[in-house]
């Protein structure tokens, strides 16, 4: 299949269909139906691999990463290119946040320049929300302090579903910083959203308040007790650049106690999978043969499907059907 023909066929799935939000800040603002919009048409875009596409031919997307990534700084700016656009990259150190202007300044700037799509990362919590209330183009939240990370939960329930077919009464464990991490964030409240039973392995200092009543997670501090029978043991890591490691005793105590090994992983169901967003602290966090020499590891499955569902996203928000803009609220 020929470029042309999967631009076709990338139209034909999505049938003027657009989502219910403008901006993607949250897993929240995303319904079920578009969940599953996205899912179809990330599922076309793995398969066009490294194919130049133009569906956003002649659109300029601006990544501003105001925080350290590799993963999803790699995948949003090589999604966009696949799919034709310009791509423009900004970094903190670069960017006049470093004479004292705003981030509402400079992202106001961005957007009078006429950027179709502004792709925030930050390392405080809800400023893409409050970016996307000020700008009229559409915002993508790539990871905002300890809140949110909606793309990688995305590509997570992908990861899972090509291997378990559903979400739907498969048990995920997952194991570590719970408190400090926004994979959590959205991971949890998309599990919940698609009927995931969800379980927690950390310690008690790990525990976001009211965990178990807003995203009906069970929590262990056993980890033997956490991964026996589940579908899905998902690790993150400990956030040591958040202040979490004055949370436990040390890392090599934490390791002993809730690192994941083979013996560990072997109590989970025989067809389960091992997960993890990046980047991996190998022998604290999982043990290193597992990471990508264990053919129950999916992590480089996570990566491969991160840049079909961040172009399946652009494409969406960049390129709507119904013709919708976002009202402009001056902060």
């Amino acid at each position: 299949m020929n470029a042309q023909e999967r631009e076709k066929k990338l139209i034909q799935i999505r049938n003027n269909r657009d989502l219910s939000c403008l901006d993607i800040v949250s897993i929240d603002d995303l319904s079920i139906e578009d969940i599953h919009l996205i899912l179809e048409i990330a599922e076309e875009m793995k398969k066009s691999g490294t194919e130049k596409l133009s569906l956003l031919k002649g659109k300029t997307i601006v990544n501003a990463f105001y925080e350290n990534s590799t993963r999803t700084k790699m995948s949003f700016e090589m999604a966009g290119k696949h799919l034709g656009a310009d791509t423009i990259n900004m970094s903190g150190s670069s960017s006049s946040v470093k004479k004292g202007e705003s981030l509402i300044d400079t992202t106001e700037t961005i957007s009078a320049y006429g950027a179709q799509a502004i792709v925030m990362r930050s390392n405080y919590s809800g400023i893409p929300f409050q970016m996307a209330k000020n700008v009229s183009c559409p915002v993508l939240n790539a990871g905002d302090g300890t809140h949110e990370h909606p793309s990688q939960a995305l590509l997570d329930v992908k990861t899972i579903i090509d291997h378990h077919g559903s979400i739907e009464g498969k048990i995920i464990t997952i194991v570590g910083d719970i408190l400090h991490s926004r994979v959590f964030g959205s991971l949890a409240r998309i599990l919940k959203k698609m009927g995931g039973k969800i379980r927690v392995a950390c310690p008690k200092t790990f525990v976001p308040e009211n965990m178990e009543e807003v995203f009906h997670a069970q929590h262990f501090t056993n980890i033997e007790q956490a991964v026996n029978n589940a579908d899905v043991v998902y690790v993150l890591r400990v956030q040591e650049e958040r202040g979490s490691k004055g949370f436990i005793p040390s890392l090599r105590e934490y390791s002993k106690t809730f690192g994941i090994t083979n013996e560990r992983l072997s109590l989970a169901d025989e067809n389960a999978i091992l997960m993890h967003p990046g980047p991996v602290i190998r022998d604290i966090d999982m043990h290193s043969a597992l990471v990508n020499l264990d053919e129950r590891s999916k992590i480089l499955e996570q990566v491969e499907n991160g840049m079909a569902i961040r172009a399946a996203l652009q494409w969406l928000v960049v390129d709507r059907k119904d013709g919708k803009k976002k009202e402009f609220v001056e902060l």
